[in-house]
C-alpha cells in the first residue's frame, strides 16, 4: 500500500501498520488549527468539524478505518446504536449510501432539540432506517440480540463507531497534531480537551498523543454515562482496554520496537449534569461563547460541555490550551446529489 502521510502520517512512524489497516481515504486531512484571539493567546481549536465536504465531525477519522474492515467482510448491512440524534448514526448512513448499503440504526431516546431534529433530518436525507426503542436498555438489548447478527453480511458496529478499527483514527490524528506543531501551526499544547462518550476517539488521542512524543495532557469531558445497567459504558476503565488493544497491534506489527509505559486516561465527568442530552447552564452559557467568538455551531450532548470545560481550563491555565471540535459545522445541504 502506498502512504499517504499527509492523510495518514501515523504510517510514517508505524509503516507495517499500513497494510493491515489499509483505511480508505474518507476525511479532509489535515483539518486545520487555529488561535481564537478573542479567547485569549492561549486558546486554539483543532476543526474536526471539517473532516468531510458533507458532513464533519470526529465520526470520519473513525470511518476511514472501520469501512475497511466492511468491505473486506463484504457486509451487505451496517447495523449501528445511537440517540434519536445521533452523530455518528449521520455519518455511518452518508458512507453506507456511499457504497450502496442499508443502514440500520437502532435508536434510544434523547432530549429534543434542535440538533435533534436537524440530525433526523440529516439521517433521512441518506436513507438510514429506524428501529425505535423506548429505552436505553432496550436499544442495548436490540443490538447485541438482533436476529441479524446470524445472517451472513450483517456488520454491527457499536455506538460512536466506536471499535478497535476505529481507535486508529484519533491515533492518527494525534500524529496530525504533531505535524502541525512542527510546521509552526499552532504551539504544542500543555491541555487538549475533547468529548467523550463511546471512548475511541480519547483511547486514540490519549495513546496517539504519548506515541507522538507530546507532552500535551489530554482530557476528556465525559457526556455519557458511566454505565449501561452493570455494564460499563463510559469509564476511564473502557478507553484504557482500547488503548490497550491498538497497542497490542502495534506491538505485533513493530515487534523489533520498544514501548514506553502505557499513558493514563483522564476523564472528567463534572460536566455531565443530569444525564446524556440533557443541557446544563455552562454548555449553554459556553455555546453562546463560541458562536460569539469562532462562529462555529455547537450542541449541548456533546461539544458545548466540552467547550464549557475549555473555557475553564483557560481561566487556569497560563499555557495553550487546545479545544477539538468533534462537532459538524457543515450546513444541510439542499441538493440530495452533493451527498455523492
Amino acid at each position: 500500500m502506498k502512504i499517504n502521510t499527509a492523510q495518514w502520517p501515523l504510517f510514517d512512524e508505524f509503516p507495517k501498520l499500513a497494510t493491515l489497516l489499509a483505511p480508505v481515504k474518507l476525511a479532509d486531512l489535515p483539518t486545520p488549527v487555529q488561535a481564537i484571539p478573542a479567547l485569549g493567546g492561549n486558546a486554539w481549536i483543532k476543526r474536526d468539524d471539517l473532516t468531510h465536504r458533507v458532513y464533519g465531525g470526529n465520526k470520519i477519522r473513525k470511518l476511514e478505518f472501520v469501512l475497511t474492515e466492511i468491505r473486506r467482510k463484504h457486509s451487505r448491512e451496517v447495523f449501528t446504536l445511537g440517540a434519536t440524534g445521533t452523530n455518528a448514526g449521520i455519518a455511518v448512513s452518508m458512507i453506507c449510501a456511499q457504497e450502496n448499503i442499508p443502514c440500520s440504526i437502532i435508536t434510544f431516546p434523547q432530549a429534543d432539540s434542535a440538533t435533534v431534529r436537524r440530525n433526523q433530518a440529516w439521517m433521512q436525507k441518506f436513507n438510514a432506517r429506524f428501529d425505535v426503542q423506548p429505552s436505553l436498555w432496550q436499544a442495548v438489548l436490540r443490538y447485541y440480540l438482533h436476529p441479524a447478527r446470524r445472517r451472513k453480511g450483517s456488520y454491527f458496529l457499536f455506538a460512536g463507531c466506536s471499535n478497535p478499527s476505529s481507535t486508529f483514527g484519533y491515533l492518527n490524528a494525534a500524529f496530525e497534531l504533531r505535524e502541525q506543531i512542527r510546521a509552526g501551526a499552532c504551539p504544542e499544547p500543555a491541555d487538549i480537551i475533547v468529548p467523550v462518550s463511546s471512548g475511541s476517539t480519547l483511547a486514540g488521542l490519549t495513546l496517539g498523543v504519548a506515541l507522538a512524543g507530546l507532552s500535551s495532557r489530554v482530557t476528556g469531558i465525559r457526556v455519557a454515562a458511566e454505565k449501561l445497567g452493570p455494564f460499563a459504558a463510559c469509564t476511564p476503565a473502557v478507553v484504557e482496554k482500547m488503548m490497550a488493544q491498538a497497542m497490542t497491534t502495534i506491538r505485533q506489527q513493530h515487534s523489533g520496537r520498544s514501548f514506553g509505559k502505557m499513558p493514563g486516561v483522564i476523564m472528567n465527568g463534572d460536566y455531565f449534569g443530569s444525564g446524556y442530552g440533557d443541557s446544563t447552564a455552562a454548555a449553554q452559557a459556553a455555546i453562546a461563547v463560541f458562536e460569539q467568538a469562532t462562529g462555529l455551531p455547537l450542541e449541548s450532548t456533546y461539544s458545548g460541555k466540552a467547550a464549557a470545560a475549555f473555557l475553564d481550563r483557560l481561566a487556569t491555565q497560563d499555557k495553550p490550551v487546545l479545544f477539538w471540535n468533534t462537532f459538524n459545522s457543515r450546513r444541510f445541504p439542499d441538493d440530495a446529489a452533493s451527498f455523492s
